[in-house]
């Protein structure tokens, strides 16, 4: 307890920490009511009345500090008014005392009980009698906040001060330069000023803000408060726009900042007319719309040298032609896009005029602001200059014309059914002529048809598909016809023309397209039946043309009379037909065509099936079998595993098709001894590359996949021995095979794994099986994204990287070649926070493989140099004169432009390190990049280029 005594308060008052201390304590006494406020009021009333400014001060910060410790509902509403009353006279005292005063009414306006009517007398003494600038930084923040709470809790008192308040608002942040403060101002004024009734005080409102803008602000480097000038001007530019009387100060303001030289004023004021368009009625802003249209005209017609100018400008636009539209003020929208297109279509007449473009773009802002208004105007201007002038036009001309077209038709499409089918008809319908007739003669020009002037007269009717007249429709078919069946052309953009009309109008489809292509398939090239499966495989997803589309490609795939290379283009139609559509879809084909049986009766029944079929083949089974629920995929797997002999190629891609993504709880182990057996012996002895890759594939799936039992580890330990034994006999196949094998188990962590990697660490010496087994470690450490590998040892990666550390310590050290780009191997995938902890032991070694006479050593290293780099890293900063001088030399390594590349853009990267750094290597890298310049590459010479200016600048006065 503190004795409410002279002594013992003015022992309390001696420093700010005796202060807090105190403060604590009497609030706790306080509490327990061994005394109240009031008493401590009347005991400090020697300080309080005192004579000296300082002990004044103290005692009002004690009596404040007490305020803040107490509960917030301790006070009750009679206790809080006369503690209002009394720091409300407080406020007359000298400037000093004032932050000890504030510190206490921020105590007590957030007190539960907390008088409405003491809220007016407090903000009533403190605009009368302070000024809130006047006060210290820290203070005037609290300040600020204190405003913010009682104008979102006291709002019907607040309100009945009517001007008083505002205008001691409009006072306290008047002239406020502090970021802070402005950035805390800014994000609770717009809400205020959208809350009270500004009366006649607007303008002044307005003009608090106004002269901040446009923000010029640099942020402090290493700033705790994140400050930022976008974030600044980004809630400037609300408070400025948050009443709607500021709309015509508003205007003004983004319009007279709009005419500055500086980017940042162009883009800020851009930015708040924007935003205005959006909070701003649409009546207000009306008669600004000619002043607001001149002045962005300068910026977006011709337009701004700058792009983000030229953008911001545009959107701003479009935003204001928008708002009319979508609150259906019809007349405000015509009297807009009148004012436009009176200035624009003139220009688009001519498309090699310097305005066309400009005026383009403008008139794609109006169809998005008014698309039935606009795209009427703008698309006959183009029909217009279409009908009158067919002859005098290019082909280029007419594709640029064209272009424009297809954009304002996707706009129309996107405002949906309701504006395209109030869109002129008879306009459409002759638009779509003109690009009918250009498909068209793909039938009577034949390969004098220019290809670009096709795809987008394709791109215009795709976006106006429901618009097209039946008339119309019967000769896009005609024409759809004649592409897809062109022995020369194939076209992207049929696709999506077929797939809209199939869902617009199915049975037109069907009868005048899809029959034909479907009764003459089999008489097309190879070309054209590619060309059909393409088009016609997005209709699957109507239900109208599934079953006809699927017995196509059935028939073009299990049929008995079809060709070796029609059946490979249908199997890859398939498997595009599985890689898009969803599970349900491919479960349902499953269970409706039995398609896993059927596929792999193809498979074993033609033995005149190339790899290539096989391989499609057995992508079909992999896609199937991993939607097929668990109990489905062991039926199947269990049904054909007796039946497969691995060491045919046939049934090895089925195995890869049936087991290669087989669900890892599915148990295969009465056959596992088998199948690793014919998988081993298989990739031994055969010569057939792919043949041996699938073999591989399934071996590294299966040992990852399987049950670790004692009977599943011992088969895995013998094979392990007999690829040891052939390994003994120097045989490459059997070292590629154990590699394989090592990958499963790295990534599940067996302890195999370790075994292995062993054996193939010692072969790295070895005078014929070095280089093999050096591609090994690429194996184990690379991701393969089509293996199934689903038992993952958690941080696998980094456990790998410290085996290999451990295993070729002693070689890494000597730099030994083979083991230097083994090694390489496992850094390329190990994460960079593992190499970022041990870069004192890689480093040297990353140092040596820049060195070494290794292209793919080389490329690995100099990635792993550049992420370092560009994290600044110290261990780099601190070792350039082994980097630089490395990378200089590899500038000029003469087979591989890839190296080149990379080595010129890390000589980049190292320029950001600090100027002091850099200057005493700048002099030579300058004259050593002189030759790169020179590179027979332009890609080389662009990085030279590059990296030669970023070197020159260090140290110039605008770097660093």
């Amino acid at each position: 307890m503190v004795p409410l005594t002279q002594a013992s308060l003015e022992e309390a008052l001696s420093s700010d920490v005796s202060i807090k201390q105190s403060a604590e304590q009497i609030s706790k006494d306080i509490e327990t009511r061994k005394y109240d406020v009031v008493s401590l009021c009347e005991s400090l009333h020697f300080a309080l009345t005192s004579s000296s400014v300082e002990q004044r001060v103290q005692g009002t910060l004690l009596y404040s500090r007490v305020l803040c410790q107490l509960p917030k509902d301790y006070l009750n509403g009679e206790q809080l008014e006369v503690l209002a009353n009394f720091y409300a006279a407080r406020l007359k005292d000298h400037h000093n005392v004032i932050p000890a005063i504030i510190e206490g009414i921020d105590a007590l306006v957030h007190m539960k009980n907390f008088p409405g009517k003491c809220v007016v007398t407090l903000l009533q003494n403190f605009f009368l009698n302070t000024t809130c600038q006047s006060q210290l930084r820290s203070d005037r923040y609290r300040l600020f906040q204190i405003f913010k709470y009682l104008s979102e809790t006291y709002v019907d008192d607040l309100k009945a001060m009517s001007g008083d308040f505002i205008y001691g608002i409009v006072s306290s942040i008047d002239g406020e330069r502090d970021p802070r403060n402005l950035d805390f101002i800014f994000s609770f004024m717009p809400h205020f000023i959208s809350t009270y009734p500004l009366l006649h005080l607007s303008e002044e409102m307005f003009e608090v803000f106004a002269c901040y803008f446009p923000i010029d602000f640099n942020p402090t480097k290493n700033d705790p408060d994140t400050i930022t000038r976008e974030n600044l001007s980004r809630k400037l530019t609300q408070c400025l726009i948050a009443s709607q009387d500021f709309v015509e100060w508003t205007v003004a303001l983004a319009l007279e900042k709009l005419e500055s030289d500086l980017v940042v004023a162009k883009c800020d004021s851009l930015v708040l007319l924007y935003e205005a368009a959006l909070k701003f009625s649409c009546e207000s802003l009306e008669p600004h719309f000619e002043q607001i249209w001149t002045s962005l005209k300068v910026d977006i017609f011709p337009g701004s040298d700058n792009a983000e100018v030229t953008s911001q400008a545009l959107r701003t636009l479009r935003a204001i032609l928008e708002q009319p539209t979508s609150q259906s003020k019809t007349h405000i929208s015509h009297n807009y896009q009148t004012i436009i297109l009176g200035t624009i279509l003139p220009h688009l007449s001519d498309v090699n005029h310097r305005l066309f473009n400009p005026a383009s773009l403008i008139a794609l802002v109006c169809v998005a602001g008014d698309p039935v208004f606009a795209s009427e105007k703008t698309l006959n201007a183009f029909l217009i200059k279409l009908r009158e002038q067919p002859a005098n036009l290019t082909d280029d001309e007419c594709i640029r014309i064209y272009n424009i077209i297809a954009q304002i038709f996707n706009i129309i499409s996107l405002k949906g059914e309701v504006v395209y089918k109030a869109i002129d008809t008879d306009i459409c319908s002759q638009l779509h002529g003109h690009m009918i007739a250009n498909l068209r003669k793909v039938e009577t020009d034949g390969e004098s048809v220019n290809n670009d002037l096709l795809r987008v007269s394709l791109s215009v009717l795709i976006e106006c598909a429901p618009m097209i007249s039946e008339a119309n429709r019967v000769l896009i078919y005609k024409a759809l016809m004649a592409l897809l069946i062109d022995d020369k052309i194939d076209l992207e953009q049929t696709q999506p023309l077929v797939e809209r009309l199939g869902a617009l109008h199915p049975i037109e489809l069907q009868s005048n397209c899809i029959d034909g292509c479907l009764r003459n398939f089999r008489i097309f090239s190879n070309f054209v039946k590619q060309k059909i499966l393409t088009n016609l495989l997005p209709l699957v997803r109507q239900i109208a043309f599934t079953e006809r589309i699927m017995n196509l490609l059935y028939e073009q795939i299990f049929g008995s009379d079809v060709s070796n290379d029609v059946r490979l283009l249908s199997l890859e139609a398939l498997n595009r037909l599985l890689k898009i559509e969803d599970e349900r879809f491919i479960v349902d084909l499953q269970h409706n065509s039995e398609l896993i049986e059927k596929l792999v009766t193809l498979a074993q029944s033609n033995k005149n099936l190339k790899s290539a079929t096989l391989a499609q083949i057995s992508y079909a089974l992999n896609a199937i079998i991993q939607t097929l629920p668990v109990s489905e995929q062991y039926i199947v797997a269990t049904q054909y595993l007796y039946k497969l002999n691995l060491r045919l190629e046939t049934d090895l891609y089925v195995a890869q098709g049936l087991l290669g993504f087989l669900n890892k709880d599915i148990s295969l182990d009465d056959h596992f001894e088998r199948l690793m057996d014919e998988l081993t012996q298989l990739s031994l002895q055969s010569d057939n590359e792919e043949v041996r890759q699938v073999a591989h594939h399934l071996l590294c799936s299966l040992v990852n996949k399987i049950e670790y039992n004692d009977t599943n580890r011992g088969i895995i330990k013998r094979t392990i021995v007999k690829l040891k034994d052939y390994i003994k006999k120097g045989n490459k196949k059997a070292v590629e095979a154990l590699s394989w094998m090592a990958k499963g188990l790295v990534m599940r962590g067996c302890d195999e794994a370790g075994e292995i990697v062993e054996a193939l660490s010692e072969l790295l010496d070895h005078p014929s099986l070095s280089t093999v087994a050096a591609l090994a470690f690429d194996i184990i450490a690379a991701e393969y994204p089509q293996l199934h590998l689903p038992k993952v040892k958690f941080l696998f990666q980094q456990k790998f990287f410290h085996l290999m550390l451990s295993k070729l310590g002693q070689k890494l050290e000597s730099y030994c070649e083979h083991h230097l780009v083994a090694f390489v191997y496992v850094l390329k995938t190990t994460p960079h926070a593992v190499l970022k902890m041990n870069i004192a032991k890689i480093g040297p070694i990353i140092f040596k493989c820049l060195e070494a006479d290794n292209i793919h050593t080389q490329s690995i290293s100099l990635k792993i140099c550049e992420n370092f780099v560009k994290h600044q890293d110290e261990y780099f900063r601190g070792h350039l004169s082994h980097l630089i001088p490395a990378c200089l030399k590899l500038t000029t390594c003469m087979h591989s432009m890839k190296v080149r590349i990379s080595a010129l853009n890390l000589l980049q990267d190292i320029t950001k390190y600090a100027t002091f750094v850099l200057l005493p290597y700048k002099f030579d890298v300058v004259l050593e990049l002189a030759s790169a310049l020179d590179d027979p590459k332009r890609l080389v010479r662009n990085a030279a280029v590059q990296a030669r200016n970023a070197w020159y600048m260090v140290g110039a006065p605008s770097g660093d």
